[in-house]
């Protein structure tokens, strides 16, 4: 089962462009604690179901964190791409 992809996105204070970190894959566990962790902090989350480009369902958790949770940062965005399959085999 392939696993569980996040995508991360930070734009600091005073800076016009956004540092896009590196794709980390997560286990399906990791993913639904840190997806917890969002919705109890009082982030924005959001999650939608598609498909990707070779026809496989997945759903797509995007999770905002405004300003006032960092120092020097205005907001992080986490977009997660889970596997349909690994959230019905649990």
């Amino acid at each position: 089962m392939r696993p569980v992809t996040l995508h991360t996105i930070i734009r600091h204070t005073g800076q016009n462009r956004a540092v896009v970190c590196r794709p980390e894959r997560l286990s399906a566990d990791t993913a639904r604690a840190c997806i917890r962790r969002g919705r109890r902090g009082r982030a924005n989350v959001r999650v939608f179901e598609t498909t990707d480009r070779t026809g496989t369902a997945v759903h797509i958790v995007h999770i905002h964190f405004g300003p006032g949770r960092w120092r020097d940062i205005d907001a992080v965005t986490d977009i997660y791409e889970v596997p349909t399959a690994a959230l019905t085999a649990v």
